[in-house]
């Protein structure tokens, strides 16, 4: 888990059912915590980054996160504008671990209607028959996850090819080069990595030059195609198209978002 000299944040553990929080962050660091009641959240402005025991998540601006209760998790935003819409909600688990969802206008109005309209202190027929109406909805507003989840290399000889990986990202790195640089291989990196990543050395790269990308766009003095060199592709096309095979929307869309 890495290191952080950004401004703290202390979490607190429990909240009343229905809690809905709007707040301006910017760049912020918190502990390891968990929460006793279910948590979704959404960042805007920026990119919010999530660890966990098990692996890290990358939610871009406006995707969603959902955050089982008692899961320990830290939270990490290196985005100078980031801001967090999130509810706390008492429900059983959908799922036991993080998930990563896109942007859902449902579900933004739901919270907007909620933060408006709900009293929670009061306990009204409003705010119970609508609370109850999003517990039950939320399995189908987050239906289908997107994978944005890394596992964290823990063998030494890992640590150093995602280190090297992560330190060449603006250059064509292959498999022949890396295996290479750490005397293997190309079967053995490609075998080895997998076995403990979880996902392919390709797959890797890819995913964080994406993650790359979206920090970069937060910029919006760089062009498009600025960008693109700096994360090691040449096609502006091409990336485009992983981009939006990821997120679901084009970098140039994305940016109108922040």
């Amino acid at each position: 888990m890495p290191k952080s000299n950004i401004p703290f944040v202390q979490c607190a553990k429990n909240f009343r059912d229905g809690t809905i929080e709007l707040r301006n962050y910017g760049q912020f660091n918190t502990e390891m915590h968990a929460h006793e009641q279910v948590q979704v959240l959404s960042p805007t402005n920026g990119t919010l980054f999530i660890y966990t025991e098990k692996a890290s998540f990358c939610i871009p601006s406006t995707f969603y996160v959902y955050i089982p209760a008692h899961v320990p998790h830290k939270l990490i935003s290196r985005s100078q504008q980031l801001s967090l819409k999130t509810i706390f909600v008492d429900m059983n688990n959908m799922h036991e671990e993080v998930k990563v969802y896109p942007s859902n206008e449902l579900l933004n109005h739901f919270l907007i209607f909620g933060q408006q309209h709900w009293k929670l202190k009061d306990h009204d027929t409003l705010t119970t028959s609508t609370l109850e109406a999003f517990k039950s909805m939320l399995p189908i507003l987050l239906a289908k996850p997107i994978l944005l989840q890394i596992t964290p290399a823990k063998s030494e000889l890992m640590i150093q090819v995602c280190t090297y990986i992560l330190q060449h990202l603006d250059n064509k790195l292959s498999i022949a080069e890396i295996s290479a640089n750490f005397f293997l291989s190309e079967r053995t990196l490609f075998r080895q990595f997998k076995e403990e990543m979880q996902i392919t050395i390709f797959q890797f790269i890819k995913q964080h030059r994406l993650l790359k990308a979206l920090q970069l766009l937060e910029n919006k003095d760089m062009h498009i195609a600025e960008i693109v060199y700096q994360i090691g592709y040449e096609s502006v096309p091409n990336f485009s198209n992983l981009f939006k095979e990821y997120f679901g929307l084009s970098p140039q869309q994305y940016r109108a978002r922040l």
